[in-house]
Formats: C-alpha cells, sequence, structure tokens
C-alpha cells in the first residue's frame, strides 16, 4: 500500500465512526465519547499521573537511567 491508500483508509474510517455515532441516541453517544479502559470498559481514572503500572520496576528504571548495568 501507498501512503495515499493508508490516508484513504484513515479518512474513511473517521466518516464510518461519525456516521455511527450519529445513529446514536444523545445519551448513548455521550457514554460512547467517554474515555474508558480498553480492557474491562470502567471509566478511566483522571490523567497519567493516577496511571499505576504494576509491572512496572522502579529500581531497574533508576540503575538504567543512571547509566548502570544490572546483573
Amino acid at each position: 500500500m501507498k501512503g495515499r491508500d493508508y490516508l484513504w483508509c484513515l479518512a474513511n474510517t473517521l466518516v464510518d465512526r461519525e456516521e455511527e455515532l450519529d445513529r446514536m441516541c444523545p445519551g448513548c453517544r455521550a457514554r460512547a465519547l467517554e474515555a474508558r479502559c480498553s480492557v474491562c470498559g470502567r471509566e478511566e481514572a483522571g490523567g497519567p499521573e493516577e496511571i499505576v503500572n504494576p509491572a512496572f520496576d522502579m529500581e531497574r528504571f533508576e540503575a538504567l537511567r543512571g547509566g548502570e548495568r544490572l546483573a
């Protein structure tokens, strides 16, 4: 595919999404536009400062950021 093909697909995807939203009642449209978790569907917490990644290793991050080598 060429760049123009990707652009055409993206433009049509956006148009399809708008048409989908236009067919919804105001309540469902508002809910569809809310920020939601892509896994469980719950409303997302405020901003990125409230997001916690349990798999993140702060010690390893600090070591790599400082240029130290890990064993």
